[in-house]
């Protein structure tokens, strides 16, 4: 194995409690960046508690049963350290950076917001407050607005992509409890499953035997399966408006159903056409004609939500209410054009060298390491899919991409939605 490959640099551990430890050393600075996950996303939320798994997670760096906030705060704060904790579809991210002489404490920190959070009363309150003002301020978004429906139309009722109208969310968080949030906590957070990525300048035993000395003897809850079926593509096109007042551009939403997932064999053959498609709004397909060309737009990019399970393909397109009806036909002849043709070897070879350049530029930090290794472990790829993702990339060829193209995009079932000022 290449001595200088990321697979042969990073040390693996596997502590007795569950959590898997992986060790990266970089010692071109004096920093360290911290990165994992515990599998307590949204998913996980009860059915009448669509916010709870968000709720719980920011509560983590609100106090735990021995200090304050603004105390771990300020000790955090007066050694240029952080930590967060953040909620996605699957599962809770784990962040934290610090210089390396900080390590014990940055460990020692998280091992108590993690094993002893208090979600006190007044916290959650002002975090719920922050949420409802979130909410509101998207239900004022044309974007917004215009996903959400969509995402009503596609998936069914308690899919992590469903998302639930802002009065029934809103709703449910006004009655989250602080015993909600304790009782989530106990059914979801534990370290079975639990990843925990450390890159920079470390000494891999050493930060063992530290993350031992911490979470070593936690255990909390067991591993929960996640099990979601495949959302079958649409049978038929639909067209739904969202009126909105007062908005002087109004945004569409086309979407249908991926059945795309990281697991996939052709995930990166998909992702490479989305790239070609509509990834930039400056640089793809639909930027060049929709946006530069015929002007009817300052933003249109395209997209899929792909991870653990299969989120949606959408194109978003932002238009003066005038420019509806031209945006969308040529955002379709476009798209239709793609399917029957493919990809150009032209815009391959561009892909291929943005993809690959991108990749390189973002392992450059401790930050970026750590990132794209959760992200290998999380999708079961394994440390080594870092040191061969370049040649995965390059040997793409135009006729893989073409069959990914035809597979997962389908704009002749597509829902489209349009949010704004119509009249």
């Amino acid at each position: 194995m290449n001595s200088s490959s990321f697979a042969s640099r990073t040390h693996r551990y596997q502590l007795a409690n569950g959590i898997t430890l992986l060790v990266l050393e970089n010692h071109s600075n004096p920093t360290i960046s911290l990165s994992g996950y515990l599998r307590a996303g949204e998913f996980f939320n009860p059915p009448d508690k669509d916010s709870l798994a968000g709720v719980t997670s920011s509560m983590l760096n609100k106090g735990t049963a021995r200090r304050s906030k603004l105390e771990i705060a300020e000790e955090l704060e007066s050694a240029g350290a952080r930590i967060g904790f953040s909620s996605n579809n699957f599962t809770t991210s784990i962040g934290g950076q610090s210089l390396s002489r900080d390590l014990p404490l940055v460990i020692s920190t998280l091992a108590e917001q993690l094993r002893e959070p208090a979600f006190p009363t007044e916290e959650l309150d002002k975090m719920k407050q922050r949420f409802i003002a979130s909410i509101k301020e998207d239900q004022d978004d044309t974007r917004s607005r215009a996903y959400e429906r969509m995402s009503q139309l596609i998936f069914p009722l308690g899919n992590p992509f469903y998302r639930l109208p802002a009065e029934t969310i809103l709703s449910q968080l006004e009655k989250i409890t602080a015993d909600d949030v304790r009782e989530f906590y106990q059914l979801h957070y534990g370290t079975e499953g639990m990843l925990l990525v450390l890159v920079g300048d470390v000494a891999p035993d050493e930060t063992r035997v530290l993350i031992e000395k911490h979470l070593g003897d936690w255990y909390g809850a067991p591993k929960k399966a996640i099990d979601l079926p495949e959302t079958p593509l649409q049978t038929e096109a639909k067209r739904e408006l969202v009126p909105m007042k007062d908005k002087p551009n109004c945004d569409v939403i086309i979407g249908h159903a991926s059945r795309l997932r990281r697991s996939n064999p052709d995930y990166l053959a998909a992702t490479m056409a989305n790239n070609a498609l509509g990834q930039s709004t400056l640089s793809s397909r639909l930027g060049l004609k929709v946006r530069d060309e015929m002007g009817l737009t300052y933003g249109i990019s395209s997209g899929f939500r792909s991870g653990i399970g299969d989120g949606p393909f959408t194109i978003g397109v932002t238009v003066a209410p005038q420019n509806i009806d031209p945006a969308i036909d040529t955002t379709l002849e476009i798209v239709n054009d793609f399917i029957a043709n493919g990809i150009t070897e032209q815009e391959l070879k561009d892909e291929q060298s943005s993809v690959i350049g991108s990749f390189k530029i973002g392992l450059a930090t401790n930050a970026g390491m750590a990132g794209q290794i959760v992200s290998a472990e999380l999708f079961e790829l394994g440390v080594d899919y870092l040191d061969n993702f370049p040649s995965l990339i390059a040997a793409l060829t135009k006729s893989e991409i073409d069959e990914a193209i035809r597979k997962y995009i389908h704009p002749e079932v597509a829902t489209t939605v349009i949010a704004g000022t119509m009249e």
